[in-house]
């Protein structure tokens, strides 16, 4: 009873949907389109506060189900996916209220990936989601300068940070090295960096700092580019991760290098990505 009755509403809503669009296509005029975006907005509504209602906290409660994922985790990724579906709704609605579809695209997008990053950090929806906002701005020239050079400004400022932790880490210091290194199930590091890997961590980030400074604010020749590049390709491998220890993709969230890299690191990673992403804007302009 309970999955035919969400068939039925799912199928209420998208009936709904339809003939908002109908009636916003055949009548050509203004009423057609306030129409259609007052039935977007309703359903919006009606989808978010009905469907959190009726299906997700009861279905929530009932503890007879599983999934491979932490039933946190689950829980999020199901919740995040229904609401979003009425955030882009509201952004259909806003393109029939006379806002460009880029803008209505960017401001969707945009508020789906900063929802996604508050509530789930380890998906990798919230960069994509971001990524795609940004670049729909750009598209329809509407993307500030500031932001692009603000992301250039902020991962130039954590590259170099992140070298100097790495040089404090090459010196003997020890605060925070516990949680920098990938463990086994058995609670054993992975690896063991010893000074010089530490050190060539801290000349690599330092080297991509001045790379994409270079790259965003003069003229340079080709090999910087590639060296950005190259970083570019290193940090999406990174933050995609190995399927078991690093990145989105990584099996396990509960140790305490995973946590970190949940919170904290592959976050930093897509920072330095996107920074790198801004400095071909620039140079490209």
């Amino acid at each position: 009873m309970f999955i035919l009755s969400t068939i039925r509403y799912r199928m209420v809503l998208e009936v709904m949907m339809n003939a908002s669009f109908s009636l916003a296509v055949l009548s050509g005029n203004g009423s057609g389109a306030a129409i259609a975006a007052t039935c977007l907005v309703l359903l919006a509504a009606l989808h978010s506060a009905l469907g959190e209602r009726l299906i997700l906290r009861p279905l929530f409660a009932d503890g007879r189900w599983s999934s491979d994922l932490p039933r946190g985790a689950t829980q999020s990724i199901l919740r995040g996916a229904w609401h979003l579906t009425s955030l882009f709704w509201l952004g259909l609605a806003a393109t029939f209220s006379g806002l460009s579809l880029t803008v209505a695209t960017a401001i969707a997008c945009l508020a789906a990936g900063a929802m996604i990053l508050v509530g789930l950090r380890s998906h990798l929806a919230w960069p994509l989601f971001l990524l795609a906002g940004l670049a729909s701005l750009d598209a329809g020239r509407q993307l500030p300068s500031v932001v692009v050079y603000g992301l250039v400004g902020t991962a130039a400022l954590i590259a170099v940070f992140v070298a100097g932790a790495h040089l404090y880490w090459a010196a003997g210091g020890r605060r925070g090295a516990s949680r920098a290194v990938p463990t086994r199930d058995d609670g054993a590091p992975l690896f063991a960096p010893g000074p010089l890997a530490c050190a060539a961590v801290a000349l690599a980030l330092t080297t991509f700092a001045g790379l994409l400074l270079w790259v965003a604010l003069g003229a340079p020749p080709w090999w910087p580019r590639v060296g950005l590049g190259l970083g570019l390709l290193v940090l999406i491998l990174r933050a995609v991760g190995d399927g078991r220890y690093l990145g989105f993709s990584k099996a396990d969230h509960r140790s305490a290098f995973a946590r970190a890299d949940d919170a904290l690191f592959t976050p930093l990673v897509v920072t330095l990505a996107f920074g790198a992403l801004a400095a071909f804007r620039l140079a490209a302009s």
